[in-house]
Order: structure tokens, then C-alpha cells, then sequence
């Protein structure tokens, strides 16, 4: 799963930002001060994270930010058991969160109102984010043991068989 596409429309500082990531490996760098955290801080919004008007561009009504995200089995079928429409094969995963004036937000997965909640757990499938000080998914139980399951070879459900065996 990778983040393919991002836009931002009237965010902190940023007018309008549509910014391509599907070709190759991306890496955030820049003086400080150049606006990297900006974008994480667009990314966590967009995963669920909690809003606040301060993030509307001065001037205007309300801030919008959309990714795009290639998709897998698991979220595929995560969007089914939530209610959401399946996806085929190769269509992306389309998450949106606007913020208005009043700090209202509201939230789309695949053009379908979803929750702040959905949109976290969704994040948590989605995207990693990784800083100097942030081991965001090792705090996680649930991320650990797939860590080690998946350097082990072996999966969940196939341990859970064995030892009921």
C-alpha cells in the first residue's frame, strides 16, 4: 500500500498543493521552515486525526485535503465489512476531509461519507508515518506481532489452528 496522490486546498500557509508521488520512492527533506510538516500534518487530518480551524488558510472558508492511496486485499475487504462499496482490483482507495470555519469537518472514503473513527482505522492499515522521535506503529500490539509474524513466515490464523490442534 502506498500514498499515490495528494492535494491540499487552502492549508496553514498552502493555496493549493497537488503533489504526484506515484512514480518511485519519496522522501520529505528541506530547511526548516519549508513546509514537510505541513504535509504530514495534511496526511494525519485526512487518516482521521482530530481538526481544528486553525488549519483553514487565512481568508478562507475551509480547508480540503484528498490522497490517494493503491490498495490491497485486506483494505478491500476492511471497506466491505465497514459498508463501504467494493473496489475492483486496481482502483485506488480515495480518502477527503474538508474543515470549515467553525472547525466542523466532515469526511469521505470512496466518495462515501465516513467517520473520524473509520478514517483512523483506516489510517492505521494505510500509512506509517515515521519522524525522529515517532515509532507511531511499534506502540501498537497488534503491529508488533504482525512485525514478527511476518518475519516468522507464519500467520494468525495458522498459529491460532495449530494450537487448537
Amino acid at each position: 500500500m502506498s500514498l499515490q496522490h495528494i492535494v491540499l486546498r487552502d492549508f496553514v500557509i498552502v493555496r493549493e498543493l497537488d503533489l504526484d508521488l506515484s512514480s518511485g520512492f519519496t522522501a520529505l527533506t528541506g530547511e526548516t521552515g519549508a513546509g514537510k510538516s505541513i504535509l504530514i500534518d495534511a496526511l494525519q487530518l485526512v487518516l482521521g486525526a482530530r481538526a481544528e480551524s486553525t488549519v483553514i488558510r487565512e481568508g478562507a472558508a475551509r480547508a480540503e485535503i484528498c490522497a490517494e492511496f493503491d490498495t490491497t486485499p485486506d483494505i478491500a475487504q476492511w471497506l466491505i465489512d465497514e459498508g463501504f462499496d467494493a473496489l475492483a482490483a486496481d482502483d485506488p482507495l480515495l480518502l477527503k476531509r474538508t474543515i470549515d470555519a467553525q472547525g466542523k469537518s466532515r469526511a469521505w472514503i470512496n466518495g462515501s461519507p465516513a467517520t473520524a473513527t473509520q478514517l483512523r482505522a483506516l489510517g492505521d492499515k494505510v500509512l506509517d508515518i515515521h519522524g525522529q522521535h515517532a515509532w507511531q506503529s511499534l506502540t501498537r500490539p497488534e503491529a508488533v506481532r504482525e512485525l514478527l509474524d511476518a518475519y516468522a513466515g507464519v500467520s494468525l490464523q495458522a498459529l491460532t489452528h495449530a494450537w487448537q490442534q
